[in-house]
């Protein structure tokens, strides 16, 4: 597994590439995209990520899963838990940046992708052909 500064978290191998490809990508490579864009976190930001198996956050974690899919139980026993934090985009000349995390759980039968959004203020990077003011244009964000 890889979390990668692009948005991404990947298996196998790391994602390198900034400007993100249409779903389903060509060559089948197995990722998660919670916001596959062209971040920046040098600019501004943090990238923090963690496995747990604290008994508190997997309850929480089982109930809101449980509470989209009443008729499957779950009982997570893992976690990774990955949140980009107020991260910049590459050739940004503002103070825009973007919140978001991924959480990856397992029960050891089933397997959920949670994805949370709190601030999203820019689409795009400069080198997604993006304006460096406002973060927008270009080749935009793709999540799946």
């Amino acid at each position: 597994l890889q979390v990668n500064n692009n948005g991404v978290i990947s298996f196998n191998e790391p994602v390198r590439q900034y400007t993100p490809d249409p779903f389903p990508l060509a060559d089948g490579s197995p990722f998660v995209a919670p916001y596959w864009a062209d971040v920046d976190n040098v600019l501004g930001g943090d990238i923090f990520y963690r496995q747990t198996t604290d008994p508190a956050l997997l309850k929480d974690i089982s109930q809101d899963i449980t509470q989209y899919f009443p008729k499957s139980p779950f009982t997570a026993t893992w976690a990774l838990v990955v949140t980009w934090d107020h991260v910049a985009y590459y050739g940004s000349t503002s103070e825009k940046g973007n919140t978001f995390q991924a959480v990856l759980t397992t029960d050891s039968k089933m397997f959920y992708i949670i994805l949370n959004y709190w601030d999203i203020q820019w689409t795009t990077g400069a080198a997604s052909d993006g304006d460096a003011e406002t973060g927008l244009g270009g080749t935009p964000a793709h999540v799946g």
